[in-house]
């Protein structure tokens, strides 16, 4: 059986001890600089782990530079974002493929390149179990906010997941088939619909207005454009989120639930479609889409109140 396991660096008791070295050296030592990356995992893993953990570092250093995907500068305002080559679809479940040495190299090698002196390496490796996030590290969280797209908010923000990952998850795409006829019935039902995500990873159901979107900023607007995003549990459903939108999600197992559950910085409502599927019949999904918006209109008094909740909690827990 292939594991979720298989597709992400496993570290040596070795190397865990090595890392908390490197914690304590950075905590106790701190040079002028930070290095933050390579990042080569999880979007969602980027977004509800990674990128809060550099936050809380920012204001230490005279400047942070990140090594991350491109179109992911969004994340770090006020850092100089650099890009690296890996390919998302081979990179690797969790944080990624790569060991410790691999990601030493590859920052190593774009510090040369920028002329960077008198820096700290933070890599995932310094993350690599939730005891050295929490004994040495701690997080921070911004609500991603944009102005809303149109005057008139949308009901709800689609997000079907398409990308073809190597790995055992390529079931978590809903099928185009299932996302046209759930379009079609939310429309029926007069619902404003729109679909999000990265053009290259997403579907856009027809009859959707397309804000898919390579620019994160703008995935960030049309999020904030939409009462909830509805969808397979995802990166997608991470960024909404943090924007401190509700999410109706649906996946095949319960565990995956339970993430996003967890990973919930600004509690936020979280409705769940299915936890036995990543193919729920379209009139399962309307069903809990009809029923999440009625217990949104009542918790926020007719959609004049906020759904999230401050401050952000942190979630280092796995």
């Amino acid at each position: 059986m292939i594991t979720r396991n298989q597709y992400s660096y496993t570290h040596t008791l070795a190397e865990k001890i090595f890392s908390c070295w490197h914690c304590l050296r950075q905590k106790l030592h701190r040079k002028r600089h930070l290095f933050a990356g390579p990042f080569a995992g999880e979007f969602g893993v980027e977004l509800m782990q990674w990128q809060g953990f550099v936050r809380a570092r920012k204001p230490l250093y005279e400047s942070v530079h990140v090594l991350t995907y491109p179109g992911r500068d969004y994340l770090y305002e006020g850092c100089h974002v650099h890009y690296h080559d890996i390919d998302l679809k081979k990179a690797g479940y969790w944080y990624g493929l790569l060991s410790p040495e691999q990601a030493r190299r590859m920052a190593e090698a774009k510090a040369v390149e920028i002329g960077l002196e008198d820096y700290d390496i933070f890599n995932t490796s310094l993350l690599c179990t939730r005891y050295h996030k929490i004994l040495f590290w701690r997080q921070e969280f911004r609500l991603l906010e944009e102005p809303p797209l149109a005057p008139k908010p949308f009901d709800i923000a689609f997000h079907f997941r398409a990308v073809q990952k190597e790995g055992p998850d390529v079931s978590k795409n809903y099928s185009p088939a299932l996302a046209d006829e759930l379009a079609a019935r939310c429309r029926e039902q007069g619902l404003s619909v729109i679909c999000v995500g990265h053009p290259d990873y997403a579907y856009c159901a027809r009859g959707c207005a397309d804000h898919r979107s390579v620019d994160l900023r703008e995935s960030v607007a049309a999020i904030c454009s939409a009462r909830a995003l509805a969808g397979e549990n995802s990166g997608a459903s991470h960024l909404a989120n943090l924007c401190g939108r509700p999410t109706i999600l649906w996946a095949n197992d319960q565990w995956r639930i339970d993430f996003s559950l967890r990973w919930n910085p600004f509690r936020v409502p979280i409705y769940i479609a299915a936890n036995d599927t990543s193919q729920p019949a379209p009139a399962r999904v309307l069903a809990a889409i009809t029923d999440a918006l009625r217990d949104l209109r009542e918790r926020t008094n007719n959609y004049t109140q906020p759904a999230r909740t401050f401050p952000a909690q942190r979630i280092a827990d796995c």
